[in-house]
């Protein structure tokens, strides 16, 4: 994997910096926990006002927000208008960043260049490395607009082998995911191959789009599926036991490989 800096520590903020994915610096915060507020909502409120105040309308148009309950995402594509953001925020709280340390940090954002990522499309194979040194095998099968759908294999290997016969692996689970993994090369594209499985195969929830009720899930649900199929990690330690049963295909049962918790194990292990 393309391995890169990924945040700055600046006083009290963390910034994330573009990466395989991502074309901004951005700050993810609660900030009604950070400004002493009873919500993100007037936090926002309070921090935009004090942006406007102190810097120049052209710069505070670079910006932008995203609001949760528990957490807000500010966002701008320029370091140095991030930079600014970041020393106020600090300021606010009563942190004083130095001159050095300022002249550091923006020496730090400007010259942060953002990696390349991985080519992949339709019809890409690509590995999973799992925690015990083995390989899982997956697939684009199609896009959920610009975000890959990726099948998992029913293949575990010891080795890399030189060739792979995807005739003679058959799918275990299609899910809607982001690309993360695919673009910075956690998942390394090994090949190409024809899709060889169809939508109407696929749970609705699974396939992407814009279907009723669909779900897309972080890159890192595969990895996890994979370890639990393929008898590495627990299978049902998670909230809900059958959480994994419900990314499988239709098709496709819960392995004789896996490890499960008696409802005893379950009860000790989730406390």
């Amino acid at each position: 994997m393309n391995k890169s800096r990924s945040s700055l520590s600046i006083g009290k903020i963390e910034v994330f910096l573009p990466n395989h994915s991502i074309s901004y610096f951005y700050i993810a915060e609660d900030l009604a926990d950070f400004f002493e507020m009873e919500t993100n909502y007037e936090a926002v409120k309070y921090f935009r006002k004090i942006l406007r105040e102190n810097m120049d309308l052209k710069d505070y148009k670079k910006i932008e927000f995203d609001r949760e309950s528990s957490e807000v995402v500010i966002r701008t594509s320029n370091a140095l208008v991030m930079l600014g953001i970041v020393v106020l925020m600090n300021k606010l709280i009563n942190f004083e960043l130095s001159k050095e340390e300022i002249r550091k940090v923006e020496q730090q954002l400007l010259s942060h260049k953002r990696p390349k990522k991985q080519k992949w499309t339709i019809g890409n194979l690509f590995l999973i490395s799992l925690s015990n040194n083995t390989y899982a095998l997956g697939q684009v099968v199609w896009l959920s607009y610009s975000e890959p759908v990726c099948g998992l294999f029913d293949i575990n290997f010891r080795k890399i082998p030189d060739l792979f016969d995807t005739d003679n692996y058959n799918y275990i689970s299609v899910l809607s995911l982001t690309s993360c993994s695919l673009d910075d090369y956690s998942w390394k594209v090994v090949g190409n191959k024809d899709v060889m499985i169809d939508k109407s195969e696929v749970d609705r929830k699974h396939i992407g789009g814009s279907e009723i009720g669909s779900i897309s899930h972080t890159s890192g649900v595969l990895d996890d599926l994979a370890e639990a199929y393929f008898g590495i990690q627990l299978w049902n330690d998670m909230y809900d036991e059958d959480y994994y049963d419900q990314l499988l295909l239709p098709s496709v049962t819960r392995p004789s490989t896996s490890i499960i918790l008696s409802p005893l194990e379950r009860e000790r292990y989730l406390k």
